[in-house]
């Protein structure tokens, strides 16, 4: 009887112990936790564990010839807020980290999480550092938060990189990623600035609108398209004789635009640079008004540039226009109003002006498509259909103004 009771009681111990292995296998229940309790996870635990988990990321990177990894230390205030503010941070979704370090840290924009558990601190920074992210040359950061998970350790690990504001300063810096606020719909989004690169036409890739005209000047130095507007002014304006129509003051301008300054393309200009290279040679830049006048040359832009500033200086009402032409291709070239009447003028095809060569807007609506205009003050962007914007460039229902002065600061204007 008692060597029946004895057997019986085996096989419910030998039942117990295959349990409690099943259920420690299955994280439900941490029986060695039992005997090995878990270490508080105060702020000497948290700096410890951080410090360890850089290290160690930081031996796995430096081997495959990539940047160490530093703590963010403002998202990492955040994070353990974020973590220890959460109900169950176990169950914390990824998508739900993204999002809220991205409302916080728009700059944000390289990221990745990893959420983990394990029974003991030396498995979880295993787990922490086998993550394939840890390698990846994108990140520049490490950030963790540890919190307990029942009778288990839990860990959020962050790697990020944050990219800065887009501004002229930043962009004359020396280009490269950044991020903007979209002053259409409000969205935050990065951008890829290659300084090499031709006018630059800034568009939101959330709401598709364009936002800014960029391009670079003669010293290389990027500017937004309306600071080529310098408010340059002819003296010989203020001797035209007040007798004058509106159209043959428009007209005299125009000549003296056309016989002062001869067509010249870009690589056809002197190298200020001193660099007798190709890459400098056929870089597309944009004068000012008064570079152009001084210079006596220049292509399309330079010249409706400079044209456009002088109508604005005598009183008229004038924007410079960027799109196509039927007959050229990419150009630039100036609208002017006159009472319910709108002047297109080329600025670089002749050199004799007559007023007969002031053509209306609308009969020469066929060859021209414009697709953002500007002024001394403002950039104009349309989402019309072509055949209402071709043949009305002032209309502000057509012709919509960039809000906000798009991505520039008006601190960090040039002008």
């Amino acid at each position: 009887m008692v060597r029946g009771v004895f057997s019986f009681g085996g096989l419910v111990l030998a039942g117990g112990v295959a349990l409690l292995i099943g259920l420690q296998k299955s994280g439900k229940v941490d029986v060695l936790g039992i005997f090995h309790p878990l270490p508080e996870v105060d702020a000497t635990f948290q700096r410890g564990f951080r410090s360890d988990a850089m290290s160690k990321i930081n031996r796995v990177r430096v081997p495959a010839s990539v940047d160490e990894v530093r703590i963010d230390e403002p998202i990492q205030s955040f994070l353990e807020t974020f973590v220890h503010s959460h109900p169950d941070p176990k169950e914390i979704a990824l998508d739900e980290v993204f999002d809220a370090i991205q409302t916080e840290f728009p700059g944000a924009q390289y990221l990745a999480a990893n959420l983990i558990t394990s029974s003991n601190r030396d498995e979880l920074l295993s787990k922490l550092t086998g993550w394939t992210a840890v390698a990846n040359p994108d990140f520049d950061c490490i950030n963790t938060t540890v919190f307990r998970a029942g009778t288990r350790l839990g860990a959020l690990g962050v790697m990020s990189r944050r990219i800065p504001q887009f501004s002229l300063r930043a962009a004359n810096e020396g280009g490269g990623r950044f991020f903007n606020r979209c002053p259409h719909c409000d969205v935050i989004h990065a951008l890829e600035l290659n300084r090499e690169t031709r006018t630059l036409i800034l568009s939101c890739p959330h709401c598709d609108l364009p936002f800014d005209v960029l391009a670079a000047g003669i010293n290389g130095e990027i500017r937004r398209a309306t600071d080529f507007l310098e408010g340059f002014e002819l003296q010989a304006v203020g001797k035209k004789a007040s007798s004058q129509s509106d159209e043959d003051k428009i007209v005299a301008l125009w000549g003296l635009i056309a016989d002062q300054c001869d067509y010249e393309l870009d690589q056809d200009r002197p190298n200020d640079s001193g660099k007798d290279d190709d890459e400098s040679s056929s870089r597309e830049v944009w004068k000012t008004s008064r570079e152009t006048w001084n210079e006596a040359a220049g292509d399309c832009e330079d010249t409706s540039i400079l044209l456009a500033d002088i109508l604005i200086g005598a009183g008229f009402d004038a924007r410079v226009a960027i799109g196509w032409n039927g007959n050229i291709g990419q150009h630039a070239w100036v609208v002017v109003r006159v009472g319910a009447q709108q002047y297109i003028l080329e600025s670089t095809l002749q050199k004799k002006i007559e007023r007969s060569d002031l053509a209306a807007v609308g009969e020469a609506s066929a060859f021209y498509q414009p697709e953002q205009l500007f002024n001394r003050e403002n950039i104009y962007y349309t989402t019309a259909r072509p055949d209402r914007f071709r043949v009305d460039y002032f209309s502000s229902a057509l012709w919509k103004q960039v809000p906000g002065k798009g991505s520039v600061d008006p601190a960090l204007s040039v002008r």
